[in-house]
């Protein structure tokens, strides 16, 4: 059981991050919500060298960066954070906390704990949608696919998402004639590259992906996949 889902923020996307969304997986799956934002120990290094400037990404803007205008960001980023989570919690019922960590700082892995990385904003302007959006699970057949499969399905019906299961050649879904009930299936995944899975997500509208944690060997992976496939945010299951 989830008791716990960790959620990743990072400060140069936090400002779009969907926390109103990320909170309502919380309560779906019943757990406390912990937001990190995650601040770069080597950004700080590089705006404590003299005459380093930094260029907006929406302006194509440059501006002088210092560790005074970094800190200051990141705290009023902080509180702007906070507020929305106190509103959020005042809707509707939520557990929660906010901290700041070292994107360097590893998560030990936890049995009742979940990592949600925020999507990263699309680098391009979304086509008008075709189909109705739905969220993505990986099932590769094995004990962790079925826990990851049994989450989603949970969120799914609480939030009234319609669910996309890609199975692996492994899974027995990718040979099964009947389908579980409220799901659709592609069978024509072969891996978890971000190569593969773009096309398919872009073409379901998934804005969520759920994969359980063994999946990942190194602790950097889901970052850096999170990276690679913009506008999705990523669910890693215990």
């Amino acid at each position: 059981m989830i008791r716990r889902l960790i959620l990743k923020l990072d400060p140069r996307c936090a400002e779009h991050s969907e926390l109103t969304i990320y909170a309502a997986l919380a309560r779906a799956l019943n757990a406390e919500l912990l937001a990190q934002l995650e601040e770069d120990e080597h950004l700080d290094e590089l705006a404590a060298l003299p005459f380093i400037t930094e260029i907006c990404r929406t302006g194509a803007v440059s501006r002088p960066l210092n560790r005074d205008s970094l800190h200051r960001r990141n705290e009023r980023l902080m509180r702007r954070l906070r507020a929305e989570l106190e509103e959020i919690a005042r809707r509707s019922p939520l557990h929660w906390q906010l901290v700041r960590t070292r994107r360097s700082e590893a998560t030990a892995p936890d049995p009742d704990t979940a990592l949600l990385r925020a999507a990263q904003p699309p680098r391009t302007a979304s086509a008008a949608a075709t189909v109705k959006p739905h969220m993505a699970v990986i099932h590769s057949g094995d004990e962790a696919s079925e826990r990851a499969l049994a989450y989603a399905r949970r969120i799914a019906e609480s939030e009234k998402i319609p669910l996309l299961l890609l199975a692996l050649p492994s899974s027995p879904w990718h040979r099964a004639h009947s389908l579980p009930e409220g799901v659709s299936v592609r069978t024509d995944l072969v891996g978890y590259d971000s190569a593969s899975l773009r096309p398919m997500l872009r073409a379901w509208q998934v804005g969520l992906i759920v994969i359980p944690a063994e999946r990942f060997a190194d602790p950097k992976d889901e970052e850096r996949l999170a990276r690679q496939l913009p506008g999705v945010a990523l669910l890693i299951t215990p």
